[in-house]
């Protein structure tokens, strides 16, 4: 049992970054605006259901609760079949509201240099499923030039 904690323990203090997709753009420079950076991150926690079965199964001192963690890893897994990338988020809506808080940021709706950033922060058993956006607002300059 003591060997168990010490593997648990070191598995949960351990962690790393996954990167899952990057995209960037040109920088539009014309003349008689001014570049302002803009910055919108949301996230959300994720959560792997086979690792959790797996630890629950490796705790499991019997047969029964061996074979249940099994089961119940199945059919969690029936429903979560397809592509993806990361680990499966309570809210899928997480990201939606993104293009308002762009709006938020840029109201001239004129953006260039976007950078997007999607990447997960894992952990055993869970993730941070992160989206950053980064690039510049183009507004017209108050001297006129």
């Amino acid at each position: 049992m003591y060997r168990q904690l010490v593997l648990l323990f070191s598995a949960l203090c351990s962690g790393c970054a996954v990167l899952h997709h990057v995209q960037i753009g040109d920088i539009d420079q014309r003349r008689g605006y001014q570049l302002r950076p803009i910055d919108v991150k949301v996230s959300e926690t994720g959560v792997n259901v086979k690792e959790a079965a797996d630890i629950a199964k490796a705790l499991s001192t019997s047969k029964e609760g061996k074979e249940a963690a099994d089961t119940i890893s199945g059919i969690i897994s029936l429903f979560q079949m397809g592509p993806h990338t990361g680990n499966g988020v309570f809210s899928d809506e997480y990201a939606e509201d993104l293009i308002f808080r762009l709006h938020e940021q840029c109201p001239e709706g004129r953006l260039t240099g976007i950078n997007s950033v999607r990447e997960a922060r894992k952990y055993p058993v869970i993730s941070g499923e992160i989206i950053k956006i980064t690039g510049y607002c183009l507004s017209k300059n108050s001297s006129g030039n």
